[in-house]
């Protein structure tokens, strides 16, 4: 069964890649996901794992609605190390997949991209940096999941 992104459901295991700045390495290791399509087709549960190489096993949970007519998508995101705190999302979305994000301080945000990569569940984050004290500003990846 596949999720009305064709995101296939249950559980998977795969790997991430981390990283806190864009000039750092990314350091990664093994992941598990699992995804639910919920409330009868009008949102996708996704459940992951990760680790920290400093504070241990972490996981985080992404529930992405459909695209409405327009294409415009919400979600609400909470990460044991990245977001403590549920957030509201909003983004664009189609059948291949979403990127939803917020503004979590003026200037800087935060974006995650979902979609299918080789049949396999692909999930990145970025974080948008504003422009300034020596910095050209803008986006990089933070984190890249990918489970099959």
């Amino acid at each position: 069964m596949t999720t009305p992104y064709d995101v296939p459901t249950g559980e998977g295991t795969g790997t991430y890649e981390f990283r806190m700045m864009p000039t750092d390495d990314f350091h990664g290791g093994a992941s598990s996901v699992t995804v639910t399509d919920t409330a009868r087709g009008r949102a996708v549960l996704v459940a992951y794992t990760w680790e920290h190489a400093e504070d241990g096993p972490q996981e985080g949970t992404l529930v992405l609605g459909v695209p409405g007519e327009d294409g415009v998508v919400t979600a609400a995101w909470v990460d044991s190390w990245h977001q403590r705190d549920v957030v509201l999302l909003t983004g664009t979305g189609s059948a291949a997949g979403a990127t939803v994000g917020y503004e979590y301080a003026p200037g800087w945000t935060w974006e995650i991209e979902v979609g299918v990569v080789d049949g396999d569940l692909a999930l990145v984050m970025r974080n948008g940096v504003p422009a300034g004290e020596g910095s050209p500003g803008g986006r990089y990846d933070v984190m890249r999941g990918r489970w099959s």
